[in-house]
Protein backbone atom coordinates (compact mmCIF):
# COMPACT_ATOMS: atom_id res chain seq x y z
CA UNK A 1 0.00 0.00 0.00
CA UNK A 2 1.29 3.46 -0.94
CA UNK A 3 1.56 5.92 1.94
CA UNK A 4 1.66 9.68 1.31
CA UNK A 5 2.91 12.03 4.02
CA UNK A 6 1.22 15.43 3.79
CA UNK A 7 2.78 18.43 5.53
CA UNK A 8 0.58 21.14 6.98
CA UNK A 9 0.50 23.93 9.53
CA UNK A 10 -1.20 23.06 12.80
CA UNK A 11 -4.10 25.53 12.78
CA UNK A 12 -7.65 24.20 12.52
CA UNK A 13 -8.03 25.76 9.08
CA UNK A 14 -4.79 24.25 7.79
CA UNK A 15 -5.81 20.84 9.11
CA UNK A 16 -9.25 21.11 7.49
CA UNK A 17 -7.68 22.03 4.15
CA UNK A 18 -5.25 19.13 4.43
CA UNK A 19 -8.12 16.77 5.22
CA UNK A 20 -9.90 17.94 2.05
CA UNK A 21 -6.80 17.11 0.00
CA UNK A 22 -6.27 13.76 1.74
CA UNK A 23 -9.89 12.75 1.19
CA UNK A 24 -9.71 13.73 -2.48
CA UNK A 25 -6.53 11.68 -2.91
CA UNK A 26 -8.09 8.62 -1.32
CA UNK A 27 -11.21 9.04 -3.46
CA UNK A 28 -9.33 9.06 -6.77
CA UNK A 29 -6.59 6.64 -5.70
CA UNK A 30 -8.16 3.57 -4.01
CA UNK A 31 -5.87 1.91 -1.50
CA UNK A 32 -3.65 4.93 -0.85
CA UNK A 33 -2.91 5.78 2.78
CA UNK A 34 -2.30 9.35 3.97
CA UNK A 35 -0.48 10.67 7.01
CA UNK A 36 -0.68 14.28 8.25
CA UNK A 37 2.62 15.81 9.38
CA UNK A 38 2.32 19.11 11.30
CA UNK A 39 5.10 21.64 10.72
CA UNK A 40 5.34 24.95 12.58
CA UNK A 41 6.53 27.87 10.47
CA UNK A 42 8.21 31.15 11.35
CA UNK A 43 5.02 32.97 10.39
CA UNK A 44 3.14 30.97 13.02
CA UNK A 45 5.63 31.84 15.75
CA UNK A 46 5.76 35.64 15.26
CA UNK A 47 2.30 37.05 15.92
CA UNK A 48 2.93 40.58 17.19
CA UNK A 49 3.96 42.20 13.89
CA UNK A 50 2.43 42.63 10.42
CA UNK A 51 3.70 40.06 7.94
CA UNK A 52 5.29 42.77 5.83
CA UNK A 53 7.63 43.66 8.70
CA UNK A 54 8.95 40.16 9.35
CA UNK A 55 9.55 38.81 5.87
CA UNK A 56 7.89 37.72 2.64
CA UNK A 57 5.32 34.99 2.00
CA UNK A 58 8.01 32.37 2.51
CA UNK A 59 7.30 32.79 6.25
CA UNK A 60 4.64 30.11 5.85
CA UNK A 61 6.35 27.93 3.27
CA UNK A 62 10.14 27.59 3.68
CA UNK A 63 10.02 24.90 6.39
CA UNK A 64 7.72 22.81 4.18
CA UNK A 65 10.04 23.11 1.22
CA UNK A 66 12.98 21.93 3.31
CA UNK A 67 10.92 18.96 4.49
CA UNK A 68 9.93 18.14 0.90
CA UNK A 69 13.49 18.29 -0.39
CA UNK A 70 14.72 16.17 2.51
CA UNK A 71 11.90 13.70 1.73
CA UNK A 72 10.45 13.93 5.24
CA UNK A 73 7.08 14.66 3.59
CA UNK A 74 5.75 13.92 0.10
CA UNK A 75 3.31 16.82 -0.31
CA UNK A 76 2.68 20.18 1.34
CA UNK A 77 -0.74 21.84 1.50
CA UNK A 78 -0.79 25.64 1.42
CA UNK A 79 -3.26 28.47 1.23
CA UNK A 80 -2.23 29.60 -2.24
CA UNK A 81 -2.23 33.28 -1.25
CA UNK A 82 0.65 32.52 1.16
CA UNK A 83 2.97 31.14 -1.53
CA UNK A 84 6.16 33.07 -2.34
CA UNK A 85 6.75 33.94 -5.98
CA UNK A 86 9.61 31.49 -6.35
CA UNK A 87 9.46 27.94 -5.11
CA UNK A 88 12.61 26.07 -4.14
CA UNK A 89 14.44 24.40 -7.01
CA UNK A 90 13.07 20.93 -7.67
CA UNK A 91 9.59 21.71 -6.32
CA UNK A 92 6.35 22.51 -8.14
CA UNK A 93 2.67 23.12 -7.47
CA UNK A 94 1.22 19.77 -8.48
CA UNK A 95 -2.49 20.53 -8.00
CA UNK A 96 -5.01 23.25 -7.20
CA UNK A 97 -8.47 21.91 -6.28
CA UNK A 98 -11.58 23.95 -7.04
CA UNK A 99 -11.55 27.44 -5.58
CA UNK A 100 -13.78 28.29 -2.64
CA UNK A 101 -15.50 31.68 -2.19
CA UNK A 102 -12.73 34.24 -2.71
CA UNK A 103 -14.43 37.15 -0.97
CA UNK A 104 -13.40 38.87 2.23
CA UNK A 105 -15.91 39.21 5.07
CA UNK A 106 -16.46 42.00 7.59
CA UNK A 107 -17.23 40.33 10.92
CA UNK A 108 -18.97 42.39 13.61
CA UNK A 109 -20.64 41.81 16.95
CA UNK A 110 -23.37 44.37 16.15
CA UNK A 111 -25.19 45.14 12.91
CA UNK A 112 -23.88 48.70 12.59
CA UNK A 113 -20.33 50.00 12.87
CA UNK A 114 -19.72 53.15 14.96
CA UNK A 115 -18.74 56.36 13.20
CA UNK A 116 -14.99 55.81 13.60
CA UNK A 117 -14.72 52.02 13.93
CA UNK A 118 -11.65 50.05 14.98
CA UNK A 119 -11.12 47.42 12.27
CA UNK A 120 -8.67 44.57 12.75
CA UNK A 121 -6.39 43.35 9.97
CA UNK A 122 -2.70 42.69 9.40
CA UNK A 123 -2.95 43.13 5.63
CA UNK A 124 -1.89 46.28 3.77
CA UNK A 125 -4.35 45.41 1.01
CA UNK A 126 -7.23 45.17 3.45
CA UNK A 127 -6.10 48.37 5.19
CA UNK A 128 -6.38 50.30 1.92
CA UNK A 129 -9.91 49.09 1.25
CA UNK A 130 -11.04 49.61 4.87
CA UNK A 131 -9.85 53.22 4.80
CA UNK A 132 -11.61 53.74 1.47
CA UNK A 133 -14.94 52.19 2.51
CA UNK A 134 -15.04 53.50 6.07
CA UNK A 135 -13.37 56.94 6.18
CA UNK A 136 -12.21 57.71 9.70
CA UNK A 137 -11.76 54.05 10.60
CA UNK A 138 -8.82 53.12 12.81
CA UNK A 139 -7.04 50.08 11.42
CA UNK A 140 -5.49 47.99 14.19
CA UNK A 141 -3.14 45.03 13.78
CA UNK A 142 -4.59 41.58 14.39
CA UNK A 143 -2.77 38.27 13.92
CA UNK A 144 -3.42 34.67 14.95
CA UNK A 145 -5.78 31.98 13.71
CA UNK A 146 -9.48 32.54 12.99
CA UNK A 147 -10.66 31.49 16.44
CA UNK A 148 -8.15 33.79 18.15
CA UNK A 149 -9.29 36.75 16.06
CA UNK A 150 -12.97 36.10 16.74
CA UNK A 151 -12.25 35.89 20.49
CA UNK A 152 -10.55 39.30 20.38
CA UNK A 153 -13.54 40.72 18.51
CA UNK A 154 -15.94 39.27 21.08
CA UNK A 155 -13.92 40.88 23.91
CA UNK A 156 -14.45 44.31 22.35
CA UNK A 157 -10.87 44.90 21.21
CA UNK A 158 -12.25 45.70 17.73
CA UNK A 159 -15.53 46.87 16.24
CA UNK A 160 -14.97 44.64 13.24
CA UNK A 161 -12.37 42.36 11.68
CA UNK A 162 -11.75 41.28 8.09
CA UNK A 163 -11.46 37.55 7.38
CA UNK A 164 -11.45 35.38 4.26
CA UNK A 165 -14.82 33.75 3.58
CA UNK A 166 -13.18 30.56 2.32
CA UNK A 167 -11.64 29.93 5.72
CA UNK A 168 -14.87 30.73 7.56
CA UNK A 169 -16.78 28.35 5.28
CA UNK A 170 -14.27 25.53 5.56
CA UNK A 171 -14.39 25.78 9.35
CA UNK A 172 -18.19 26.00 9.42
CA UNK A 173 -17.94 29.18 11.48
CA UNK A 174 -20.60 31.31 9.79
CA UNK A 175 -23.33 28.79 10.50
CA UNK A 176 -22.04 27.93 13.97
CA UNK A 177 -21.48 31.52 15.15
CA UNK A 178 -24.35 33.34 13.42
CA UNK A 179 -26.01 34.03 16.78
CA UNK A 180 -22.89 35.78 18.10
CA UNK A 181 -21.47 37.63 15.09
CA UNK A 182 -22.67 39.41 11.96
CA UNK A 183 -20.93 38.23 8.79
CA UNK A 184 -21.01 40.64 5.84
CA UNK A 185 -19.36 39.35 2.64
CA UNK A 186 -17.63 42.14 0.71
CA UNK A 187 -18.21 42.43 -3.03
CA UNK A 188 -14.96 42.01 -5.03
CA UNK A 189 -16.09 45.01 -7.06
CA UNK A 190 -15.39 47.22 -4.04
CA UNK A 191 -13.06 45.06 -1.90
CA UNK A 192 -10.67 43.13 -4.11
CA UNK A 193 -9.52 39.77 -2.70
CA UNK A 194 -5.87 38.81 -2.37
CA UNK A 195 -4.36 37.01 -5.35
CA UNK A 196 -5.29 33.30 -5.13
CA UNK A 197 -7.51 33.81 -2.08
CA UNK A 198 -9.76 30.77 -1.58
CA UNK A 199 -7.37 28.45 -3.45
CA UNK A 200 -5.55 25.49 -1.92
CA UNK A 201 -2.17 24.66 -3.49
CA UNK A 202 -0.55 21.24 -3.25
CA UNK A 203 3.24 21.40 -3.54
CA UNK A 204 5.55 18.48 -4.21
CA UNK A 205 8.81 17.35 -5.78
CA UNK A 206 8.95 17.73 -9.56
CA UNK A 207 10.44 14.24 -9.92
CA UNK A 208 8.08 12.49 -7.48
CA UNK A 209 6.93 9.18 -8.92
CA UNK A 210 3.26 9.71 -8.01
CA UNK A 211 2.86 13.29 -9.21
CA UNK A 212 0.43 12.31 -11.99
CA UNK A 213 -2.03 10.97 -9.44
CA UNK A 214 -1.93 14.23 -7.51
CA UNK A 215 -2.38 16.29 -10.67
CA UNK A 216 -5.84 14.73 -11.05
CA UNK A 217 -7.01 16.85 -8.11
CA UNK A 218 -6.67 20.07 -10.12
CA UNK A 219 -9.73 22.04 -11.20
CA UNK A 220 -9.17 23.53 -14.65
CA UNK A 221 -10.75 26.99 -14.18
CA UNK A 222 -9.15 27.34 -10.76
CA UNK A 223 -5.78 26.48 -12.27
CA UNK A 224 -6.23 29.20 -14.92
CA UNK A 225 -7.06 31.78 -12.25
CA UNK A 226 -4.20 30.59 -10.04
CA UNK A 227 -1.70 30.96 -12.88
CA UNK A 228 -3.04 34.37 -13.93
CA UNK A 229 -3.13 35.89 -10.46
CA UNK A 230 0.34 34.53 -9.69
CA UNK A 231 1.54 36.14 -12.92
CA UNK A 232 0.23 39.51 -11.68
CA UNK A 233 2.26 39.19 -8.47
CA UNK A 234 5.32 38.24 -10.50
CA UNK A 235 4.98 41.29 -12.76
CA UNK A 236 4.38 43.60 -9.79
CA UNK A 237 7.15 41.88 -7.78
CA UNK A 238 4.69 42.05 -4.90
CA UNK A 239 4.94 40.34 -1.53
CA UNK A 240 3.46 40.93 1.95
CA UNK A 241 5.21 44.30 2.23
CA UNK A 242 3.25 45.77 -0.70
CA UNK A 243 -0.48 46.50 -1.09
CA UNK A 244 -1.31 44.46 -4.18
CA UNK A 245 -4.20 42.23 -5.23
CA UNK A 246 -5.58 40.32 -8.20
CA UNK A 247 -8.84 38.51 -8.82
CA UNK A 248 -10.02 36.70 -11.94
CA UNK A 249 -13.15 34.94 -13.16
CA UNK A 250 -13.39 32.58 -16.13
CA UNK A 251 -16.57 33.01 -18.17
CA UNK A 252 -17.98 31.68 -21.47
CA UNK A 253 -17.57 33.99 -24.45
CA UNK A 254 -19.43 32.49 -27.37
CA UNK A 255 -19.32 28.97 -28.74
CA UNK A 256 -16.45 26.94 -27.25
CA UNK A 257 -14.59 30.09 -26.20
CA UNK A 258 -13.71 31.35 -22.77
CA UNK A 259 -12.66 34.75 -21.51
CA UNK A 260 -10.92 35.77 -18.33
CA UNK A 261 -12.06 38.84 -16.39
CA UNK A 262 -9.16 40.19 -14.37
CA UNK A 263 -8.86 43.03 -11.87
CA UNK A 264 -5.47 44.15 -10.56
CA UNK A 265 -4.75 46.52 -7.68
CA UNK A 266 -1.46 48.11 -6.71
CA UNK A 267 -1.09 50.84 -4.11
CA UNK A 268 -4.84 51.43 -4.06
CA UNK A 269 -5.21 51.90 -7.83
CA UNK A 270 -7.16 49.33 -9.84
CA UNK A 271 -7.14 48.26 -13.47
CA UNK A 272 -9.69 45.92 -15.08
CA UNK A 273 -9.96 44.08 -18.37
CA UNK A 274 -11.02 40.89 -20.13
CA UNK A 275 -9.37 38.83 -22.88
CA UNK A 276 -9.44 35.25 -24.07
CA UNK A 277 -7.98 32.73 -21.61
CA UNK A 278 -5.14 31.99 -24.04
CA UNK A 279 -4.00 35.60 -23.60
CA UNK A 280 -4.25 35.60 -19.79
CA UNK A 281 -0.54 36.21 -19.16
CA UNK A 282 -0.48 39.12 -21.60
CA UNK A 283 -3.58 40.55 -19.89
CA UNK A 284 -1.83 40.22 -16.52
CA UNK A 285 1.16 42.12 -17.94
CA UNK A 286 -0.98 44.94 -19.33
CA UNK A 287 -3.21 45.43 -16.29
CA UNK A 288 -0.29 45.20 -13.85
CA UNK A 289 1.56 47.90 -15.78
CA UNK A 290 -1.55 50.09 -15.79
CA UNK A 291 -2.16 49.67 -12.05
CA UNK A 292 1.44 50.34 -11.18
CA UNK A 293 1.62 53.26 -13.58
CA UNK A 294 -1.41 54.85 -11.92
CA UNK A 295 0.28 55.01 -8.50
Amino acid sequence: MTKIRIGTRGSKLALVQTTLVAEALRACWPGVETETVIIKTRGDRILDKPLGEIGDKGLFVSEFETALLEKRIDLAVHSAKDLPQRLAEGLEILAVPERADARDVLVQVKNKLPKAPVIGTGSLRRRLYVEKLWPGAQVKLIRGNVETRLAKLAKGEYDGIILAKAGLDRLGIIEREKEHFVFQPLDPEVFLPAACQGIIAVEGRADWEYREMVEKLSHRKTLLSFETERKVLEVLQADCSQPAAAYSVIEPAGIEKEKILLTVMYGGKESRGEWGVEERYALADVLSAQARGNV
